[in-house]
């Protein structure tokens, strides 16, 4: 049985990462300034933290309040293991711009990773009034809004998540979750967006499985 941010439900609960802030600086910022940017991105994209932090630190040395600069590299500390450096990052780009729904996700994340339940709801809740049609946000959003007791707040989210991107597999997972939540089981319902996850690489869950054949019914 997996299990993600503490025993928060019966069955464990997948994520995934996002991706860093990619608008294109070229039309407001130097040649230097974009090019420090887009190395940060691909850098990041292929997980190699230490060369995008370099990057962005570069573009913050250029530019100070550079909000791709803080946003990104709030990203890359929270990834590095750093979530003080992160959040710190992350509320310099908000107060500057608060509708930089980026930093909004990632503080959620940072927050749920430390069981700040109520902080992870008030963060995801900014990055889905700015981003409502983020499927990784809708996702966080639902695992929160579950782990604060509303179930089908949870299962709203996270239906909206798979609507938005059919093939995530995160949130097909998630929803059979919180589906399993409903007394009684929404077994049949489970069963499909678990199978559906499974169908799309997420590793089989050994107490999922043995439930869902105690029902006596084949998926």
């Amino acid at each position: 049985m997996r299990l993600a941010l503490g025993a928060i439900l019966a069955f464990g609960l997948v994520f995934a990462p996002s991706l860093p802030a990619q608008e294109a600086p070229a039309k407001f910022t130097p040649r230097i300034l974009a090019e420090a940017v887009a190395e940060g991105n691909r850098a990041f994209e292929a997980k190699d933290y230490a060369t995008a932090r370099r990057a962005y630190e570069r573009v913050l040395s250029l530019d100070p309040q550079n909000q791709m600069g803080l946003v990104n590299l709030g990203m890359v500390e929270f990834y590095s293991g750093d979530p003080a450096k992160s959040e710190n990052l992350l509320k310099q780009a908000v107060r500057q711009r608060l509708e930089t729904a980026p930093a909004w996700l990632t503080l959620g994340m940072i927050y749920m990773d430390q069981n700040r339940f109520p902080e992870a709801l008030a963060a995801l809740s900014q990055a889905a009034l700015h981003d409502p049609n983020n499927p990784r946000v809708r996702n966080f959003l639902g695992v929160v809004v579950g782990r604060e007791g509303w179930i089908y707040g949870a299962q709203q989210q996270l239906r909206r998540a798979v609507e938005l991107d059919p093939a995530y597999a995160d949130a097909h997972y998630n929803l059979a979750v919180f589906y399993l939540q409903e007394k009684p089981a929404a077994i049949e319902l489970a069963k499909r967006h678990y199978f559906k996850a499974v169908e799309l690489g997420v590793e089989k869950d050994p107490s999922m499985e043995k439930l869902f054949r105690s029902t006596n019914s084949n998926p």
